[in-house]
């Protein structure tokens, strides 16, 4: 009896124990507010009732707003540890309060000027002479003066009246004007049947952030984990808030309503701020640098900031600089903490492997840009396999794990710095297999994957149909396929080409390219909060070309050894026949002037005996203007064609550098750009073989132009397309082109060679537009549609069109708007004559304006006619 009395009081001891414990654990932090409760500051009252701050270990105490209250000064003390603030916080930086912005909440602000629309104000123009009301700080509002400003009014031409903060002195008509927040004032005047007329800022120009979460430099340096906790638990509690604004709503209206706001008065007020939270962007509580840098020289052009500051050290940013700037905290840990215990994949080469030792390939060197940058030192951990490092990074053996993808499983013990290299997936399988656009149509194969890879689920639930077998490497996968195992081994691109290259086997190949890619990033144990820091500002600071360079140099190593010499020789035949071309024009140019100099002195001579046998000597100038009339159109045409081979190498130039690209490797390095379309390249040995004999055929076109011996052949134009679009495919990748494909099965009788030129001309000036415009978001469209027994093929863009003045213009011969060292003026003009009097078809161009996926656009259309039936 007494034994089981003990163990319920030790049981009850010990939960009181842990319970006085568990709190004791809990920081104790403060929250100033701006304003008196409202759902201006539901993620805050969110955040506390959901337990999410206590979740990252914090007691907050939300403080309530009363007039009088000056926030920025309140946390500036560091009588309270956070505030919130509007756009003006920039100023208190500017007087010299060391704050920090942690996160605007509101990406578009809503202060706003509002009147009764009782025509008496229709503009801002007629400000002038009328009363308005303001907050000190209203008014002083870079937004509010912007605007003003921007319509010449001045301060003086105002009548300036203090806030009452009574919507009835608008109403009653105490004041002309009054400024007010977008979420409040439009429904109190809405509920009264008011009209009203609201002047906003944004719509003149001046979007500013507004609502900014806050603390002080030394909450920064000293309390950092903090900070971050308190951010990040508030970022989702504004969440949750917009996720679930009724809920939200009913927790103000019952607990935080001292205001007696009604529950609709709070549903608008959470529909408007929701909106300004996520307009242009979403990513809740983003700040970009650009934007902060206007507003402040917004106010230094007011001359409201007459001292200049760091910016970079006004906002704390997640997504750091180029620079490596670390805080004085962040570089007193690594003076203490300069030994970073490191795991790695062990045997990927050549991303990470161990040769004698000693860690070698693509992710060693990162790290090692990262240890010059950083002043931290990785010490290699060594492990068996991929599983074993995870496994090392969990039980806090290793600090981090140098490469690895983030997958939900693990962020229960690890963060991950943004990916720094996205690799392809491959299958590789038999050098009898043919080429596998897509491996979802292979059915009951065995296809064998490391089985401690995070993809390995996707892949198979992705693709059902197929039998995986897990391996514990790339070499028993490979022997599997080998031995007729399995059909084939999925694994990492570059691992997969070393491999082959390693093993020199004839029998294996690299069939096909899976629509997956893998980004992989920096892990780090989920205790070393600094660490992740600094590697995360760390990873940002490296570029991209750095990061190319590195690769470069992996990938050249790998593909040195199997230069295709045979394309090499192709390549100079190609330049030389080029060359003697050229040269043959020169001299038949010459041949033609000394003909074109005896028809002269011959008309000469003539002239001369006109006076003795006038018949007789118009006859024979009649005669002689014939031929050289002959003569000078064979000259143009040979001038033509000179032209049109000197272009030959800028029409040549992106197919060349492919070939160029394929043999020593390049190409493969375009897969690190993080934004890949679902097919990126094909397989490097055919897309060389491929291009090749588009080259080859390409010259004929070229050489034979006025006088083409193709033979005319059935293709189907889906093909043709797909075609010119593997070949242009560098040129899609290296200037971040999408295409947009909407082709119809039409097969038709013609000269595809032709057709791929054609198109691949327009393709290239539809990509020098989208370069010389600086147009971001680019696409390009391609469809055909049959209408009759005629295919219609439409390639257009949205690179802006082509000016007006000279759309007319586009296909005469030698009209360019380029740079005499970039075009001719030949191309347009070429594809016209091809399309015209080879192929018999037509082509027209015009600019037009669309709409795709809800956005609208302009560019310039080309639309090429072709006969189905045409023999």
């Amino acid at each position: 009896m007494y034994i089981k009395l003990f163990k319920v009081f030790a049981l009850t001891l010990f939960f009181f124990l842990s319970s006085s414990l568990y709190s004791k654990e809990l920081k104790k932090v403060t929250l100033q507010l701006s304003w008196f409760n409202q759902f201006q500051f539901a993620g805050y009252y969110v955040a506390k009732e959901q337990g999410f701050y206590k979740d990252y270990g914090l007691d907050v105490e939300i403080k309530p707003f009363d007039f009088g209250v000056n926030v920025p000064e309140l946390v500036d003390r560091g009588e309270v540890n956070f505030g919130v603030d509007r756009e003006t916080l920039i100023l208190q930086r500017v007087q010299g309060r060391k704050l920090v912005a942690l996160y605007a909440l509101f990406q578009d602000s809503p202060l706003i000027l509002i009147s009764k629309d009782d025509n008496k104000i229709n503009s801002v123009e007629d400000f002038e002479d009328k009363k308005i009301m303001t907050t000190i700080d209203d008014s002083s509002e870079v937004s509010i003066k912007a605007m003003l400003l921007s319509k010449s009014l001045k301060a003086s031409d105002l009548i300036f009246v203090k806030h009452s903060h009574n919507i009835n002195d608008l109403i009653d008509s105490k004041v002309d004007i009054m400024s007010a927040y977008l979420s409040k004032a439009p429904y109190e005047l809405q509920k009264l049947d008011i009209p009203y007329k609201v002047f906003n800022p944004r719509d003149y120009g001046f979007d500013m952030y507004s609502d900014f979460l806050f603390t002080n430099e030394d909450m920064i340096e000293n309390q950092l984990n903090t900070v971050l906790a308190f951010k990040h638990a508030s970022l989702k509690g504004w969440q949750y808030a917009y996720s679930h604004i009724d809920e939200t709503v009913d927790l103000i209206y019952n607990k935080f309503n001292e205001q007696n706001l009604s529950k609709d008065e709070l549903k608008f007020e959470a529909e408007v701020l929701k909106r300004l939270s996520f307009s242009k962007t979403e990513e809740l509580g983003l700040i970009k640098a650009e934007k902060i840098q206007r507003i402040y020289d917004l106010y230094n052009v007011m001359g409201l900031a007459p001292r200049k500051i760091d910016l970079n050290k006004f906002v704390l940013y997640d997504n750091f600089n180029e620079n490596l700037e670390l805080t004085k905290t962040e570089r007193n840990y690594i003076q203490h903490n300069k030994e970073v215990k490191m795991c790695i994949l062990p045997n990927l080469k050549p991303y990470s492997f161990i040769e004698d030792g000693k860690f070698h390939g693509y992710v060693a060197d990162y790290l090692a840009l990262i240890e010059k940058k950083s002043g931290l030192n990785f010490k290699l951990v060594e492990t068996q396999n991929f599983k074993n490092s995870l496994d090392y990074v969990k039980n806090g053996e290793c600090d981090i794990l140098a490469s690895a993808q983030n997958v939900k499983e693990r962020k229960m013990f690890m963060t991950f710095t943004e990916p720094f290299l996205t690799t392809s997936l491959v299958l590789i399988t038999k050098n009898t297999t043919n080429f596998i656009d897509d491996i979802s149509i292979l059915k009951d194969k065995k296809i064998s994957i490391y089985k401690s890879y995070s993809f390995n689920k996707l892949l198979k639930e992705k693709y059902p149909k197929l039998e995986f077998v897990d391996v514990e490497n790339i070499d028993e996968g490979i022997e599997k396929v080998e031995n007729d195992e399995v059909f084939g081994h999925v694994d990492f691109l570059y691992s997969s080409w070393n491999k082959i290259h390693d093993l020199d086997s004839p029998d294996l190949k690299i069939s096909s390219k899976l629509e997956e890619n893998v980004p992989l990033s920096i892990a780090i144990n989920n205790n070393k909060i600094y660490l992740n820091r600094i590697l995360q500002k760390s990873v940002k600071s490296i570029s991209e070309e750095d990061k190319e360079r590195l690769l470069t140099k992996w990938v050249a190593i790998e593909y040195k050894k199997e230069f295709d010499y045979k394309t090499l020789y192709q390549i100079i035949f190609l330049f030389l026949t080029i060359f003697i071309i050229f040269f043959y024009r020169q001299l038949l140019l010459k041949k033609m002037n000394t003909k074109l100099t005896q028809v002269v002195e011959e008309k000469t001579k003539e002239l001369k005996r006109i006076n003795q046998d006038l018949e007789k000597t118009i006859k024979e100038e009649v005669d002689k203007n014939l031929k050289k009339d002959a003569l000078l159109t064979k000259q143009s045409k040979m001038a033509a064609i000179g032209e049109m081979l000197q272009n030959i190498a800028h029409q040549w130039r992106q197919p060349l550098s492919v070939i160029s690209t394929g043999a020593s490797g390049l190409k493969l390095q375009k897969e690190m750009n993080g934004k890949i379309d679902d097919k990126l390249l094909e397989d490097t040995l055919t897309s060389i073989v491929e291009t090749s004999v588009h080259l080859s055929t390409t010259i004929d076109d070229f050489m034979h132009f006025f006088k083409p011996n193709e033979e005319k052949r059935v293709f189907n134009i889906q093909d043709t397309i797909n075609k010119t679009l593997n070949i242009f495919d560098y040129n899609l990748h290296s200037g971040k082109i999408n295409v947009v494909k909407d082709i119809k099965d039409i097969k038709l009788i013609n000269y595809e060679s032709e057709l791929i030129q054609v198109m691949m001309n327009i393709l290239s000036n539809s990509k020098d537009a989208f370069v010389e415009r600086q147009i971001e978001n680019r696409i390009i469209f391609i469809s055909t549609k049959l209408e009759g027994n005629k295919i219609l093929i439409s390639i257009k863009d949205n690179a802006g069109g082509i000016p007006e003045d000279i759309l007319d213009k586009i296909f005469n011969p030698y009209f360019t708007t380029k740079h005499q060292y970039q075009g001719t003026g030949i191309g347009l003009f070429m594809c016209q004559e091809i399309i015209t009097k080879h192929m018999k078809g037509e082509v027209f161009v015009s600019n037009i304006e669309f709409e795709h996926e809800k956005k609208k656009y302009k560019g310039a259309e080309f639309i090429i006619t072709l006969s189905t039936n045409y023999s």
